[in-house]
């Protein structure tokens, strides 16, 4: 076996993966305890308490943190188990659930063995970014990709739990309720989704008023809806840049046009390729999305990564897959101001995605052409 051959067999190896993410946690935690920069995870801590307490989850504590609080009323219960710890306890047992979540559902995901691990390889930078910020972003893709393993597996009652999930994390997760489409019985999850959907709030009506979590839901709607939450690391930052001013509205009908063009594509396939519909969507729900931002990528990075490791092998995809996750996740930060400057300023991360999510979607329109070529009778 030659060098390159052996390298690449130890890391593939599941020992070798499993140390990594070990190493990983290891590393945010010990750096995360000594430096104290936990902005995230004391937002989400102190929301447990303002909920316990009947106070405003959606205004400014600016003794407490910086920035404002943007998520889902219920979330603040999710996270109570981690809230009640002691402050660092809390945070370390918020990185190694994060990084346990990853490794094991990222395991199980419905592909070959060795494109699994060539998976799980491929998200370690990101999921790194996300624990030195202490994000939820992690828990989000996790939960995407585990509504797809069980979907596989037929288990519609708990694949609608994490689509709800999703949702009461980062609403925009909720997105991947439309792989369901694409099963058998998948108006059941309709109803399995609301009783989950009750059920989640039911634990929140544990600890508020109904008229305050009503409040709770008008504030969270105000603040999400409003100017303050406008990150940019999206189409919206990448049009800026080119000095085109379209109006908001115009962009999100643009965005709903070609995920409605790329879903019909998918329903009229004979054979559908549900690994490219999570990979389309992952990509889509962080590209147009107003308030993405640098560490949000790690879902959009998954989707690519999937679509990589699941397409037929073309040398044009290779390249511009290898471009992307060099320049998007594998080439480190501080290396060269200049580029760093380069590659934030044009939020590369989204071009390329979009390159990426363009190249699935001609695939799909490519092979429903040759679908209607090969169904068309032959004339002797």
């Amino acid at each position: 076996m030659n060098p390159v051959s052996k390298f690449k067999s130890l890391l593939l190896n599941s020992r070798t993966i499993a140390f990594l993410y070990l190493a990983i946690t290891v590393v945010s935690c010990v750096q995360l305890i000594l430096i104290d920069q936990n902005n995230n995870f004391y937002i989400f801590r102190s929301s447990s308490y303002h909920l316990l307490k009947g106070m405003p989850l959606y205004v400014a504590y600016p003794k407490e943190y910086f920035d404002f609080f943007y998520y889902n009323p219920v979330f603040p219960v999710l996270f109570m188990p981690f809230a009640l710890l002691p402050l660092y306890v809390g945070l370390v047992v918020w990185l190694c659930t994060i990084s346990v979540c990853c490794y094991f559902i990222f395991k199980k995901i419905p592909l070959p063995e060795n494109k699994v691990k060539a998976f799980l390889l491929l998200l370690l930078f990101d999921l790194h970014n996300n624990l030195d910020h202490t994000q939820t972003n992690p828990f989000v893709l996790s939960f995407m990709l585990l509504v797809w393993i069980l979907m596989e597996k037929e288990k519609l009652f708990w694949a609608s739990m994490f689509i709800v999930l999703c949702f009461l994390i980062k609403g925009y997760g909720g997105i991947i309720c439309l792989l369901c489409l694409y099963y058998r019985n998948w108006y059941k999850m309709i109803f399995y989704g609301i009783f989950w959907m009750i059920a989640f709030h039911l634990l929140l009506l544990l600890f508020v008023s109904p008229h305050t979590a009503i409040q709770y839901y008008s504030d969270w709607l105000q603040v999400i809806s409003g100017d303050g939450i406008k990150e940019s690391y999206s189409i919206y930052g990448v049009l800026k840049n080119l000095d085109e001013v379209l109006p908001e509205q115009f962009i999100l009908v643009s965005a709903l046009l070609i995920l409605a063009v790329f879903m019909v594509m998918q329903f009229f396939k004979r054979q559908k390729e549900k690994s490219h519909i999570v990979a389309f969507l992952l990509i889509w729900v962080i590209v147009f999305n107003r308030a993405s931002e640098s560490a949000t990528y790690i879902i959009a990075i998954a989707g690519c990564a999937i679509w990589y490791l699941s397409r037929p092998p073309n040398k044009i995809s290779s390249i511009l897959f290898w471009t992307t996750m060099l320049v998007a996740t594998l080439i480190p930060t501080d290396i060269s101001r200049a580029f760093d400057d380069f590659r934030y300023h044009y939020y590369l991360k989204c071009v390329l995605s979009l390159f990426i999510m363009a190249d699935i979607l001609i695939y799909t329109a490519g092979s429903l052409r040759k679908q209607g070529i090969a169904a068309k009778p032959v004339s002797l």
